[in-house]
């Protein structure tokens, strides 16, 4: 008898454990594996596939992901990444674990947000295999660069942010030092802050508009220590890189400093955060589209600008 209940017992325990082998089996079991990921057809955003490669090995899975995102998708939401004429030469990995992909000159046809979008596909391609720690674009033998001509260097995925609800789905993130005024505004104060964004808007026209924002927007920072140095209501009319002059031309609110900065700080905030950008050594003003010959009836505002560190607190 105990002999026929131990097996009753074991006949319920296996049949409980296929019935919660059925149960497992009908969940909806998230993809551990690789994925293919992909330009959706609107180029604004970047969307993603299983994907099962045929090799273990580091290399081969390289080969496998850009001979896939090279090719036409048999999906019509999804836009092969690897396009227009650009081809991968080589790819070397070093001894961090860091991968540099060379690819011809044809990649550089690729401009704005849309390079940005197709970089963050590819950069979330590879940094997503064991043994790939960050990635590096070479083109035609050069490293790539952004538009001030600054090499990009390594990226991870987290250098790019989904922004789904903007016009691009991803942007990057960069750090830039700005300049604000201390609370006597008598010398500036070297503020680096991370940034997002993408190639449509300039840097340079970003970090000024940071300054004009003033310092309560700036996480991180105490603002009662900083004063805002571009009086508010301030526009930016136009700026524009002639050789390694920044030229900058505000409305005429710009006029109206604040009077707790002295003139030197009003305008070396601008100057200073500008020349961060190592495609900058100068800067020149102009007020509605006029040259503008003092600044204040005081200091010269006709000519050039250079750095002064000498300001800094």
């Amino acid at each position: 008898m105990k002999y026929k209940l131990f097996s009753l017992g074991l006949i319920l325990f296996n049949i409980t454990l296929l019935l919660s082998g059925c149960s497992f089996k009908k969940k909806n079991v998230s993809h551990s594996g690789y994925y293919l990921y992909y330009i959706d057809t609107s180029e604004s955003n970047i969307v993603k596939k299983e994907f099962e490669p045929k090799s273990d090995k580091k290399d081969e899975i390289i080969k496998e992901i850009f001979s896939q995102i090279s090719s036409p998708t048999n999906n019509i939401e999804m836009k092969q990444v690897i396009s227009g004429g650009i081809e991968v030469e080589d790819f070397v990995i070093d001894e961090n674990n860091n991968i540099t992909i060379y690819f011809n000159s044809r990649y550089s046809d690729n401009k704005g947000a849309a390079e940005v979008l197709r970089r963050a596909a590819i950069v979330k391609n590879l940094t997503q295999i064991d043994g790939i720690e960050s990635v590096q674009f070479y083109v035609a033998g050069q490293p790539l660069t952004d538009g001030n001509d600054t090499p990009i260097g390594y990226m991870t995925s987290d250098d790019f942010v989904d922004n789904s609800n903007g016009e691009t789905g991803y942007t990057e993130k960069t750090l830039v030092n700005l300049y604000y005024a201390n609370k006597e505004g008598d010398k500036l104060i070297r503020v680096p802050v991370r940034i997002e964004y993408d190639s449509s808007v300039p840097i340079e026209q970003m970090v000024v508009e940071l300054l004009i924002n003033g310092p309560k927007n700036i996480s991180g920072v105490d603002s009662e220590d900083l004063l805002p140095t571009i009086p508010k209501g301030t526009v930016i009319n136009k700026i524009a890189i002639k050789g390694n002059t920044c030229n900058i031309d505000f409305s005429k609110e710009f006029l109206n400093k604040n009077e707790n900065l002295t003139n030197e700080v009003a305008v070396y905030s601008v100057v200073n955060t500008l020349t961060e950008r190592p495609n900058i050594n100068k800067v020149q003003f102009s007020i509605d589209g006029e040259p503008q010959l003092l600044y204040n009836e005081v200091l010269d505002f006709g000519g050039e600008f250079e750095r002064n560190l000498d300001i800094l607190e």
